[in-house]
């Protein structure tokens, strides 16, 4: 069974820290110092779980009365089976929960259909993001 929610402790942060360095620094050779990037003190973190064991993770970052939505993974074995959107969903509704206005994301491109099948849109164009050298495009969603 899936359940989503926000990570409670540093233990809980440590096994989401280890989806993105499985999914980033392993899959897609992101250098550790780059995807550690100092910020994760300051923000909220969500994680999934699938009977029991941390499958996806989310990093959510505040501003003004927007939500930025970093991180974004699923480990390999669990794609493709509905648990990313459920993840996007939460994030959607977290927002709702806290009254934001927009929801916002720079997704890897290659993945810009999944995100448009929920409702986010592209805002502006696709970029290669420089620490990384992936082909990236912004998406928002409005919360009404």
């Amino acid at each position: 069974m899936l359940k989503i929610r926000l990570t409670k402790n540093k233990s809980e942060f440590l096994k989401v820290l280890k989806i993105r360095k499985e999914v980033f620094v392993k899959e897609q050779n992101v250098a550790l110092d780059i995807e550690v990037d100092g910020l994760d003190s300051s923000s909220k973190h969500v994680m999934a779980t699938y009977n029991d064991k941390v499958i996806g993770c989310a990093r959510l970052r505040f501003y003004k009365n927007k939500l930025k939505a970093q991180r974004i993974a699923v480990l390999r074995k669990y794609r493709g089976k509905g648990f990313g959107k459920d993840l996007m969903l939460y994030i959607v509704k977290y927002a709702k929960r806290k009254k934001l206005k927009e929801v916002y994301f720079e997704a890897q491109y290659y993945i810009k259909g999944f995100y448009e099948k929920l409702g986010f849109k592209v805002r502006g164009k696709s970029f290669i993001e420089e620490c990384t050298g992936i082909k990236h495009i912004e998406m928002y969603m409005k919360i009404k």
